[in-house]
């Protein structure tokens, strides 16, 4: 048995610098999980060749799996990725509908797209293959298959928040994303809750299927966690070693709650005098969708925020956020979750939210504060539960953060960790693949 691995992303794009092709990795998030699954299983990864030098790679071979990438034009990325992709679906099933754009012409280009996902696929199914799916940016892609003849096994996995069905029929094209997921022989989502909602908005739409109860499943993507949970070697000393510090790290992206969560902090301060100057807020923030205005605005009215507050409350030795924008490569990161007292993980709405399992996973001694509306607050409970919209209630959280007892956190630390454990990414894979066994 082998796997077409089919996303919007890819595991690295090949780009031109200064002359040079370089192969840029794309670190974190679901990329990194799957690609240890088909480095396991082998097969061929399908994805869109994004990097400005992967027409000169459209198929790839590495040691165990190979690439093939769908080459779009400008004006297909931006219908497919900028407008429909990001700008219709991801606030819709997150709620943020005043941010919704829509227009039928970025339809046109998604449909034409995931059309020519799915004629890679069949140009490149072997009879044994197995088809999996991932995520909003190729939703369409089962039903094109199954109009193509294709008769591989067919796994979808939705990565993002499913919403209620009252909100889902807000979406003009409603009833074709349902109904192409629905073709699939297993579907699954991160959290109950998701599943349930995509039932609800098929049978908002079409009436009752019996077929989706028996075919749709609820697993959490798990993360390698022995990977993360080995020793780790930092690469310089401790900073801050007089304060806690707090830490977090998220994408450019309003659906995070960064300035928000730069507010919690100001009342933090406001509410508990006490503790100012006993504590560091490291804020890390990874580029995202550079160039698109609204994340232009985001990324000023961020980064005033945190000057306005670091004015405020700072002084020649000593202020309360530090911020870094860039990227970061995975062994860093990992020094940066070791170094973490707190992880202040408080997104709006998140589908999972690997960084928080990432973190439980790294650190020796670190206490969680994750935000409610995060499908991974369901699973781990020993995190201090917090609402994001609420800066009185993140800022009471942070202070019994600091006032925690060293036994209460490594009682919490131990129950998340053994969760994490016993559902890492080998339990999520398995448990998939496992569904076709039973249909």
């Amino acid at each position: 048995m082998s796997i077409i691995m089919v996303t919007s992303r890819g595991p690295f794009s090949n780009e031109k610098k200064m002359g040079k092709v370089v192969k840029q990795q794309n670190v974190g998030g679901v990329a990194t999980g799957l690609k240890k699954i088909i480095e396991r299983h082998g097969g061929t990864w399908i994805c869109w060749g994004d990097g400005n030098a992967d027409h000169l790679f459209q198929e790839e071979f590495t040691d165990h799996y190979k690439i093939k990438r769908v080459l779009l034009n400008s004006r297909e990325k931006k219908g497919f990725y900028d407008d429909y992709s990001n700008s219709t679906l991801w606030p819709l099933f997150h709620y943020f509908r005043e941010k919704i754009e829509h227009d039928s012409t970025s339809y046109g280009f998604y449909r034409q797209v995931n059309k020519k996902f799915a004629e890679m696929i069949r140009d490149s199914a072997e009879k044994d293959d197995i088809i999996w799916v991932h995520d909003y940016q190729l939703s369409l892609v089962p039903q094109f298959l199954k109009e193509m003849g294709v008769k591989n096994p067919l796994l979808f996995t939705w990565h993002i928040p499913w919403v209620s069905s009252e909100f889902y029929t807000i979406l003009p094209e409603r009833e074709d994303i349902v109904k192409s997921i629905a073709m699939c022989d297993s579907i699954t989502f991160h959290t109950q809750k998701y599943r349930t909602n995509f039932r609800h908005s098929y049978e908002r739409i079409y009436g009752y299927n019996k077929e989706l109860e028996r075919k749709t499943f609820t697993f959490p993507l798990g993360i390698d966690y022995r990977s993360f949970s080995h020793e780790q070697v930092t690469i310089s000393k401790r900073p801050f070693a007089d304060q806690k510090i707090i830490f977090s790290i998220d994408r450019l992206d309003y659906t995070k709650g960064l300035v928000e969560r730069v507010n919690a902090i100001e009342m933090f301060m406001k509410k508990y005098p006490e503790f100012r100057e006993k504590f560091v807020y490291l804020m890390m923030v990874t580029p995202s969708r550079t160039g698109v205005e609204e994340y232009e605005k985001l990324k000023e009215r961020l980064e005033m925020n945190i000057g306005r507050i670091n004015g405020l409350y700072g002084n020649l030795t000593w202020v309360p956020i530090v911020y870094m924008y860039r990227q970061i490569n995975e062994e860093i990161l990992k020094t940066y979750y070791s170094w973490g007292d707190i992880a202040l993980i408080t997104p709006m709405k998140d589908g999972l939210n690997l960084v928080a399992m990432e973190y439980v996973a790294v650190t020796k001694k670190g206490l969680l504060i994750l935000s409610e509306f995060a499908g991974i607050s369901e699973y781990l409970r020993g995190a201090i539960k917090t609402n994001p919209n609420s800066d009185d209630d993140v800022s009471d959280k942070i202070a019994m953060a600091m006032r925690m007892k060293g036994d209460e956190v490594l009682r919490r630390l131990r129950g998340m960790k053994e969760f994490l454990r016993k559902h890492d990414d080998r339990w999520w894979a398995n448990k998939i693949l496992g569904t076709l066994e039973r249909n």
